[in-house]
């Protein structure tokens, strides 16, 4: 079936407080949401974020690991890796099932992030113990074997530079965020550096991941500047907006090129 071939997975990636957020909300609204769901047909539109509700697991992992970092690192992620398959397994499902309408998948923060910037910043920092490296990759394959966890067709990396993002963390802990409290100018920059190695390194993380997940032979990365605050400058969501729906237009006219059958106009 046609429609099917044309749903469509959008990741945004990128540091604490660059607007990943705010760029998933204003995409899953209008006017942007009817011009992204028009170019695949008159999709449907699924947002997904990290789902941290009070009293979940998670929830409670973390508020641990907000007390003593260190000590909670291992139960921490390996409860963040438990929430993403459950998610990545929805994710599947309105990818996969049959369906009138295409569908349209916007996630603020896609699956690779956690193993490949916040695990691999705790490995480099030396915060999480080899051992309990090696048992997290474990844990991980096994989860990627398990799932067959489906990788975005088109990830958003939204790229600011950390002496920015330490003026938004600072503005949000003096408006009362207490993870915002937690977090040092030090670890925006370690996270910065996992962030860059990631997108620099963009073709060869797929290549790895080829034999255990699901990658889209077309997937590609777009990076976005995130210097300007998208909460406080709507206008340059729009902007943002307008890079993503381009590129998108272009990746599903590209697949629907190479889905036409040899001698479709004799």
């Amino acid at each position: 079936m046609m429609h099917m071939k044309m749903n469509f997975h959008i990741g945004i990636m990128g540091n604490l407080f660059s607007g990943k957020t705010t760029l998933m909300n204003a995409l899953s609204r209008d006017p942007y949401r009817s011009e992204l769901e028009e170019i695949l047909g008159g999709a449907e539109t699924h947002t997904f974020s990290e789902r941290v509700a009070k009293g979940s697991l998670t929830d409670e992992c973390l508020s641990l690991f907000y007390r003593d970092r260190i000590a909670n690192i291992f139960p921490t992620e390996t409860a963040f890796l438990h929430m993403r398959a459950l998610q990545q397994r929805e994710i599947r499902h309105l990818m996969t099932r049959e369906s009138e309408r295409p569908v349209l998948i916007i996630e603020d923060r896609p699956f690779l992030d956690g193993p490949e910037v916040f695990v691999r910043r705790m490995i480099l920092s030396g915060e999480m113990p080899q051992a309990h490296a090696r048992l997290y990759h474990v844990l991980f394959r096994q989860t990627l074997e398990n799932e067959r966890i489906r990788l975005p067709d088109l990830t958003v990396y939204l790229r600011s530079e950390p002496h920015l993002l330490e003026k938004r963390r600072i503005m949000r802990a003096e408006e009362g965020d207490d993870y915002a409290r937690t977090i040092t100018q030090k670890y925006l920059e370690e996270i910065h550096d996992c962030y860059e190695h990631v997108a620099t390194n963009w073709k060869a993380t797929l290549l790895r991941y080829q034999e255990l997940a699901i990658v889209p032979p077309d997937a590609d990365i777009i990076i976005l500047p995130a210097e300007i605050d998208m909460y406080e400058h709507p206008d340059y969501v729009h902007v943002a907006a307008g890079t993503i729906r381009e590129k998108m237009r272009r990746m599903v006219a590209s697949r629907k090129r190479s889905y036409e059958p040899a001698g479709h106009h004799a």
